[in-house]
């Protein structure tokens, strides 16, 4: 009796799952109304699932997660996100699901106030980057490989003089 009743929650469970998975890689997706954490399902489809618990909050080993109006935004003024995916780990909603590749829509710009723009000579944000997606030419801003930027936010963490400002985006 016990097995079958494993059997069925299993099967519940999994049945329950393939929406989520069939929204997750759905290609038109919904505009964001706020940087999100890493796996992060369609906006549309997130605003309804994340519960606001705060789960992914606690997990968040750098503190860049923050609950408001009852749902996880991302907040990386103060440090950058790991991509660790302690938060996809611990969401039981799927709001934050692994199916989703793991991306921020979050791109940064560079103001003028940049010294390297200002012939000072500084690369910070582009040795902070992980991702190998800041390019840097003595004199100029710096400039972005948007297909290699992942959103984390390394760039403005580094930047020491607060050049840098992080925009959302739509992937």
């Amino acid at each position: 009796m016990s097995e079958q009743i494993n059997s069925n929650r299993r099967g519940f469970l999994t049945r329950l799952s393939k929406p989520v998975k069939a929204a997750a890689s759905y290609e038109e997706k919904s505009q964001r109304l706020h940087a999100r954490p890493p796996r992060a399902v369609d906006e549309v489809l997130f605003e309804r699932l994340c519960d606001g618990c705060g789960l992914c909050e606690q997990a968040c080993p750098n503190s860049v997660i923050e609950m408001l109006e009852g749902s996880a935004l991302l907040n990386l003024d103060y440090n950058s996100c790991s991509m660790c995916n302690k938060c996809t780990e611990v969401c039981p909603t799927g709001a934050l699901h692994p199916t989703v590749t793991s991306y921020i829509d979050l791109k940064p710009s560079f103001a003028d106030s940049c010294n390297n723009y200002m012939q000072m000579d500084c690369n910070a944000c582009q040795t902070a980057c992980s991702a190998s997606a800041i390019h840097i030419e003595v004199g100029e801003l710096p400039t972005v490989v948007q297909d290699k930027c992942n959103g984390c936010g390394e760039c403005r963490s580094a930047c020491y003089i607060g050049s840098v400002t992080l925009n959302l985006t739509q992937q």
